[in-house]
């Protein structure tokens, strides 16, 4: 393990207002601490994040409702095509995921040896960098295959079945997110601290993290992501 990537597991986070200058509380810059939660706390903000994810589509999937009246397009009253390429919007990231997944894959360059030349470097940095770009032309390719063989399918419904399948796709689409959304924001207040030894939550419960302010909120999870990048890279 390269140790200098494991102090991207934890980090200080300064609070800014809305200036972009740090906030100043009792004559000290407002900084919290920061790390990169464990498996158990993994597990209790997925588990969240699926509750949410839940009650939101119960709520979307009832047409009284104000959630289904507000995050839902206008539907009943659409023409085919519309439904269709809303289904397809709505699919876009399953679609992407799929396209990443059967995309053919580009010869990766061989990792260099401890001992590589200065020119050996240069020559394996401009490789990767091709090989990033020849996996992503891979992976949109793929991508248009599958959008053009969904809408081929989609093609093939009727009336109230593309309403159905409309439905479904943009409901899944708004969970996902709703899932997301939850699990990153429980991630960020259980990795979230008062002090360097990152003893105290920076928060007495999630509710006082869920209700404060916007800008507040946005830059705590923003800050955690960041170290969750960190992370991942330390697991592989």
């Amino acid at each position: 393990m390269d140790l200098q990537q494991l102090f991207r597991w934890t980090g200080e986070l300064e609070i800014l207002d809305g200036n972009n200058e740090v906030v100043v509380l009792n004559g000290k810059p407002l900084i919290l601490y920061q790390r990169v939660i464990g498996d158990a706390d993994l597990a209790i903000a997925r588990k969240h994040g699926l509750k949410a994810s839940k009650s939101l589509r119960g709520k979307l999937r009832d047409k009284t409702t104000d959630e289904h009246i507000a995050m839902l397009p206008s539907y009943e009253d659409a023409p085919d095509q519309v439904l269709r390429n809303m289904a397809l919007y709505t699919e876009a990231l399953d679609l992407r995921r799929r396209a990443m997944d059967l995309a053919e894959e580009p010869r990766k360059p061989v990792k260099l040896h401890s001992e590589a030349t200065l020119e050996d470097q240069e020559n394996y940095e401009a490789a990767m960098d091709k090989y990033y770009v020849d996996k992503e032309e891979l992976v949109t390719e793929k991508m248009k295959e599958l959008t053009t063989a969904r809408e081929a399918e989609l093609q093939t419904l009727g009336k109230e079945a593309l309403v159905e399948q409309f439905l479904n796709s943009a409901i899944n689409s708004i969970c996902q997110r709703q899932m997301l959304d939850t699990f990153n924001s429980r991630c960020a207040y259980l990795g979230t601290y008062r002090g360097k030894r990152m003893k105290a939550l920076a928060f007495n419960d999630y509710g006082s993290f869920d209700n404060s302010a916007p800008e507040l909120k946005s830059q705590i999870i923003a800050g955690y992501l960041r170290l969750e990048v960190g992370g991942e890279s330390i697991k592989k």
